[in-house]
């Protein structure tokens, strides 16, 4: 038994993985063993398109259409296509991780931010760029994208060079352009943290979410999910999720983990309680129908490689996994919550398969 397979009647389950762990044989075992769709941890944001360097050299000839590179995403989308996992791609639009250039008149920071007319046509062809050579070069391995990351903070949309070139529609006019080139059958979603807050679950709803519905541009809704062991409450949390399941949008938690900085028996043990806690949540939301929980994914595959240690500043033990390969405590919690106790056996991780070796 793994987690693919008892949580295969309600939702797949995912994994983020860094660079590191494609290279990592055991890592990629690790997860075609255990999950059915995984997510780029870093390497497919925008600052891994935006060539910078060739625009550069002619910001005229660019001016509309920035050049783009794959260089970063290609061994990710090469391994989904040999292994035959799906991928959820992360992500279009985001303040963060985004060449300053891009926002600049001839990509020059020293000069003035570009005019919404032109910000948008290069958001445009950024993002046709983008669809168009995952679709073209990797046909039906992306199945979802996060077209637009983070809009939402401090009680309104985010202050944010998008904001400031192109209005508060960016994130419409991002839904618009990614409909418009995506495949048929390819779920575009908003992605957000914190997202069980009621101010901010409330504003994502009425000024993302209701717009986007309106004019058919959203699939899905992302709840992030990097938990606390004190926080959210799960009655707030279960609130949240089914109020954007009611929506009758897909919902994915897009980047689940559980900060804690305490190693210990006890401690892990609470982990996996809490873990427990959430994925009954899941569960019942699904099989009720209040929510249509599409996909589960865990922020990394391991302790060691999750990126809240470097985050909180303090060694953070928050995932299924650990050392090599090694299953925890709540990883068994995890998989009692699907399927019979007596069906699930002792995890003992697979040796590496070279099949799937990448080569950077």
């Amino acid at each position: 038994m793994n987690l693919k397979t008892a949580y295969e009647p309600y939702f797949k389950i995912g994994a983020a993985i860094s660079r590191f762990n494609l290279q990592t044989p055991a890592n990629t075992r690790l997860l075609l063993d255990q999950f059915n769709s995984f997510t780029c941890e870093n390497d497919m944001k925008p600052m891994y398109y935006i060539d910078v360097e060739t625009i550069k050299k002619d910001p005229a000839k660019y001016d509309l259409e920035p050049a783009l590179k794959f260089d970063v995403a290609k061994p990710y989308l090469e391994f989904a296509k040999k292994a035959g996992i799906p991928m959820r791609g992360h992500t279009l639009v985001w303040h963060n991780q985004t060449p300053k250039c891009f926002f600049h008149e001839e990509y020059d920071e020293e000069k003035p931010l570009v005019g919404r007319d032109k910000m948008l046509a290069r958001l445009e062809n950024y993002i046709k760029g983008v669809l168009t050579f995952v679709q073209t070069e990797y046909p039906g391995v992306i199945y979802a994208w996060d077209v637009v990351n983070e809009a939402i903070d401090e009680g309104d949309f985010r202050k944010s060079v998008w904001i400031d070139t192109i209005g508060r529609d960016f994130v419409m006019k991002a839904f618009e352009f990614a409909r418009k080139y995506a495949d048929p059958g390819v779920a575009l979603f908003y992605n957000d943290y914190e997202t069980a807050q009621e101010w901010k679950r409330d504003l994502i709803i009425s000024e993302i979410l209701k717009p986007l519905m309106e004019k058919g541009l959203v699939d899905g809704m992302g709840m992030q999910s990097h938990l606390l062991m004190d926080h959210p409450n799960p009655d707030t949390y279960r609130t949240a999720l089914e109020m954007y399941g009611a929506l009758g949008l897909q919902v994915q938690i897009t980047e689940l983990d559980l900060h804690n900085a305490d190693p210990g028996e006890e401690s892990m043990h609470a982990l996996a309680e809490r873990y427990a806690a959430f994925f009954e949540i899941y569960l019942n939301a699904k099989k009720s129908g209040k929510a249509n929980i599409t996909c589960v994914t865990f922020w990394n595959l391991l302790d060691e490689n999750s990126w809240l240690s470097n985050f909180r500043k303090e060694t953070s033990y928050p995932l299924l996994f650990k050392g090599k390969s090694e299953a925890k405590e709540a990883y068994y919690a995890v998989l009692e919550k699907a399927v019979p106790k007596e069906s699930i056996d002792k995890w003992e991780p697979g040796y590496p398969d070279s099949e799937y070796e990448v080569k950077w």
